[in-house]
């Protein structure tokens, strides 16, 4: 074997192992379809991300990780569904610290905090339940106000975008009112009753009826397709449902921010 030979398979040795995953989307609402994504293994390397002070101060690294460990996909990470974004981050998890996730729960009804784990494994992918248009919106009618409106399903980027936008404005006002939900709104709602005027929407979601923003919500919620996050639990006092929450201590517990 040539030297270039042996250098090629030494490469190839040290080369990360990867795995092609289904999106839990099926990629219905992205360009060509794409319903799988190549993502390799979490690697000793990936640890640097996750215990860097300045990534951890900025809220970045969990995105610099998913962007790492994302391969040859077709979809830009900022355009990736939020429900195939987590499905990728649960199976990193799993794969990278084992199955078993371990939480500190309070019981609802006693107050008395107690140790769980989750079982990564058992959490169920949710599929996309409605058909969208050529546009890739969803039609939704508002059961308090009957207005009719046309939605997406938030992005990464959406979601990014929601949470500088909040902060932004809590900051410059000094308020301890978030505007998350109505931002929210803003962003997947586009069209009201034919109107498509960003001012327009605007305007609509600040008096959007609450049980129309509820109801639209839990269908938005409903039909989006991911990991189902909740799971039951018994605590101290009889089961009751819990779910994860998807942050840094999610990829490593012990990691302190």
């Amino acid at each position: 074997m040539s030297k270039q030979n042996q250098q090629q398979a030494q490469d190839i040795q040290f080369q990360a192992p990867f795995d092609v995953l289904p999106l839990p989307s099926g990629g219905l609402l992205y360009p060509g379809q794409i319903g799988t994504v190549k993502v390799e293994y979490m690697t000793a390397m990936d640890e640097n991300i996750l215990t860097s002070p300045n990534l951890i101060k900025n809220g970045k690294a969990i995105e610099i990780l998913l962007e790492r460990k994302i391969k040859e996909s077709p979809v830009p990470f900022d355009q990736l569904l939020v429900g195939d974004r987590n499905a990728i981050m649960i199976w990193l998890r799993a794969t990278g610290y084992g199955e078993m996730y371990p939480v500190k729960l309070t019981d609802p009804t006693s107050g008395v905090e107690f140790e769980h784990e989750f079982d990564l494994s058992a959490l169920k992918s949710k599929e996309l339940t409605a058909e969208p248009d050529e546009k890739g919106e969803f039609f939704f009618e508002l059961p308090k106000s009957k207005k009719k409106i046309k939605f997406t399903l938030l992005t990464v980027g959406d979601e990014r975008s929601i949470i500088s936008r909040a902060d932004k404005y809590e900051k410059a006002t000094k308020s301890q009112i978030s505007n998350t939900l109505t931002y929210r709104l803003q962003a997947q709602i586009k069209e009201v009753e034919g109107n498509r005027d960003p001012n327009y929407i605007q305007q609509f979601v600040n008096v959007m009826p609450a049980f129309d923003s509820l109801k639209f919500r839990e269908y938005s919620d409903n039909i989006e397709p991911g990991i189902d996050m909740s799971a039951e639990v018994e605590g101290p006092t009889g089961t009751f449902q819990a779910s994860i929450t998807l942050g840094l201590n999610f990829f490593w517990p012990n990691v302190r921010v």
